[in-house]
């Protein structure tokens, strides 16, 4: 499967767990139907894991989050897209501020759930893994 191809490359993700009093935020993809995940996007040439978490954290949900830590590498094939995929997983706290659909990033309903909560729900399966090894306690310095 040689393909230099720089499209056909897998793509890094940085998809991270905030947490708020104990709950987790979660968002619907309204790209997906009822699909639910953390926030998370493409890590961007130039910024740090931390710094791409905290971006993507803001960018989606509108909240600002702190101490973004490691706690998750994931690999997997998208179908859709075609390619494989790096997730990488980080969990950090709320730092401020209140949950805004950002209509233009695809993942709206922003809410805070407990864990039980979320893992009831249809979650997008990297996100799914993410918060099994959150709940693990595992977190890589």
């Amino acid at each position: 499967m040689s393909n230099n191809n720089e499209s056909n490359r897998p793509s890094v993700g940085v998809a991270t767990v905030v947490v708020k009093h104990g709950k987790i935020l979660l968002g619907k993809d309204t790209r997906k139907g009822e699909v639910y995940g953390v926030p998370g996007g493409h890590w961007e040439s130039g910024e740090t894991l931390k710094e791409c978490a905290t971006r993507e954290v803001k960018e989606e949900s509108g909240v600002t989050c702190s101490n973004p830590t490691l706690i998750s590498v994931y690999d997997f094939y998208r179908e859709d897209k075609g390619k494989s995929y790096i997730s990488i997983g980080m969990k950090a706290d709320y730092a401020s501020g209140e949950l805004v659909d950002l209509h233009d990033e695809g993942r709206l309903d922003w809410g805070w759930y407990s864990v039980d909560e979320a893992l009831k729900l249809n979650l997008f399966p990297p996100d799914r893994v993410l918060i099994e090894r959150f709940v693990s306690g595992v977190i890589y310095e």
